[in-house]
């Protein structure tokens, strides 16, 4: 106590500079520590949509290309196949007797949905039904050669199926991702 009456009146606080000077080193690094949040937080979000975006896009690739591997051209293009449709029967073996194949009784169905940018895929047969829905896929994936929208008999003079599977997911804001695999497949010949 004896030592505040020793100073001067005007040593005994902060001056108005120094208050405001510290207020303002401390709002420029809690503005630093919140932009770093931010950004943080958005390249996280990216990050994530981005790899559900192509794990999508892989398991739609994924389930067309096995498919289409156990079947052959003649039943593709017997189904009327385009650029947004195929459907076959997958071979289950080989006849010894003929020396033909043996088809299965399911029909396989894979087909686009431009309004909903989804890729459906349909299994039906005696006793089975089964969906499946591929969403976010932007344009119609089969081709019978790069940059040549699949149609009837065009496989068969290609002899393989060329597919495009691209997707795009929303981000925040403006941003919008996007991912494209393109596979070229052989199909057995009978």
């Amino acid at each position: 106590m004896l030592y505040l009456r020793a100073l001067p009146l005007n040593n005994r606080g902060f001056t108005i500079v120094e208050v405001l000077s510290v207020s303002f080193i401390l709002i420029t690094v809690f503005a630093a520590m919140f932009i770093t949040l931010t950004t943080g937080e958005f390249s996280n979000a990216v990050s994530s949509a981005k790899a559900d975006l192509q794990a999508n896009v892989r398991t739609a690739m994924n389930s067309v290309l096995n498919d289409v591997r156990q079947t052959s051209l003649i039943q593709i293009n017997s189904n009327n196949p385009s650029a947004g449709h195929i459907k076959f029967k997958k071979i289950t073996g080989i006849d010894n007797v003929t020396g033909s194949y043996s088809l299965s009784a399911n029909d396989i169905e894979y087909t686009y949905n431009q309004s909903s940018f989804s890729l459906e895929r349909s299994e039906t047969g005696p006793g089975v039904s089964k969906v499946q829905i591929f969403n976010d896929i932007t344009e119609a994936p089969f081709y019978s050669a790069t940059g040549v929208p699949l149609e009837a008999g065009g496989i068969l003079s290609s002899k393989k199926l060329v597919v495009v599977m691209s997707g795009r997911n929303h981000v925040r804001g403006d941003l919008d991702l996007n991912f494209s695999l393109t596979e070229e497949v052989k199909i057995r010949n009978e």
